[in-house]
């Protein structure tokens, strides 16, 4: 009986002791012995799985400038996407903003700063998407963070983490173009109202986002030969105008006197409809791969033909410098209705 009672005495000492340190221990975080240990365990167990919380601590230190404002990921994109719309950027590019940095706002909930410069080449390594996707996020990424430091979010005197990413090695790929006797078939096929979505991406270096934009037939001045793209669809964010072929000239001038967009809807149907009356294969981009390549041989001028495209000269250079024969460009040029009627092509071969 007295060993049980002794038995008992020690172990209410030892247990007394323990929650005398415990609560020295803690006596500098002002909360009490039960709110710490749930803290303890919901962190060391919950989150952590049983690692270890010290080192945790220390990675969270190091890596999370807490003197920064936590500004969330998602709160960042929307921020940095309102501020480029005040700055009057194109739809096109506040799309791109969407959509590059859209799943990376819904995958990241935590706050900028926290994010390391190998959780994001992860992110973007699990993306089952091609290397040219990869690095247009990548780019995305950079703005972002760089346009979070003119904000105060990082610090403004060092690298961002997406900074420190390094760049896709993207393989250059020959362009895939027409021929003149294809681009005549394809025209020859085409309905009347989608002839001016084939030539003026073919002879006017129109982009077809700015004609799915909603690129407007008011845009067309007949008696200076100009088109006027609006900076609110230009992929650059800045107005465009281009000076028109004569084959455009006349490939247009039977839809002088309609208004509204050129052509708006969905073309998929109206394309694989050509593709099927012409027996042309659809080429991706090759529509306005052919302009540069014709264009670049008519000229002999890579800033000329940059300047008309809305590319660098670099790259009208790589893609479009000795693509085609003189011979082939000149007939490219020859591209016109034959007569009155526009659905009559001149060199259809």
């Amino acid at each position: 009986m007295q060993t049980a009672i002794w038995k008992r005495s020690s172990s209410e000492g030892r247990e007394k002791q323990i929650y005398v340190e415990a609560e020295r221990a803690i006596a500098g975080t002002g909360l009490p012995l039960h709110s710490v240990a749930h803290e303890f365990a919901r962190g060391a167990f919950d989150i952590l799985g049983g690692a270890n919380i010290v080192e945790a601590a220390r990675y969270y230190k190091k890596h999370v400038d807490v003197d920064l404002p936590q500004i969330m990921a998602a709160d960042a994109v929307e921020k940095f996407r309102a501020a480029k719309e005040a700055e009057g950027m194109s739809a096109m590019y506040l799309k791109d903003i969407r959509g590059l940095l859209g799943d990376f706002a819904r995958d990241f909930q935590c706050s900028l700063s926290s994010i390391q410069a190998e959780d994001l080449r992860d992110y973007l390594n699990a993306k089952r998407v091609g290397l040219v996707s990869k690095e247009n996020r990548r780019r995305m990424l950079v703005v972002l963070f760089n346009f979070a430091k003119t904000q105060g979010w990082l610090r403004a005197n060092q690298e961002t983490e997406a900074d420190a990413l390094g760049t896709y090695k993207i393989k250059r790929r020959d362009v895939e173009i027409y021929t003149p006797a294809e681009i005549s078939r394809l025209l020859n096929a085409a309905e009347s109202d989608f002839l001016p979505y084939l030539a003026l991406i073919a002879f006017g270096r129109v982009r077809r986002e700015e004609l799915h934009n909603g690129l407007s037939r008011g845009a067309i001045n007949f008696d200076r030969a100009t088109i006027t793209v609006p900076a609110a669809i230009a992929k650059t964010g800045r107005k465009r105008k281009i000076v028109m072929h004569e084959n455009l000239l006349q490939w247009l001038s039977p839809f002088r006197v309609k208004s509204g967009p050129i052509f708006k809807i969905d073309p998929r149907k109206r394309i694989a409809k050509v593709v099927k009356a012409s027996g042309v294969k659809w080429k991706r981009n090759a529509l306005r791969h052919s302009f540069g390549s014709y264009r670049m041989e008519q000229t002999k001028n890579e800033g000329q033909v940059a300047l008309e495209m809305g590319n660098s000269p670099q790259v009208v250079k790589d893609h479009y410098f000795e693509i085609v024969d003189d011979h082939l460009a000149k007939d490219y040029w020859s591209i016109k209705p034959a007569t009155d009627d526009p659905k009559i092509v001149a060199i259809a071969s």
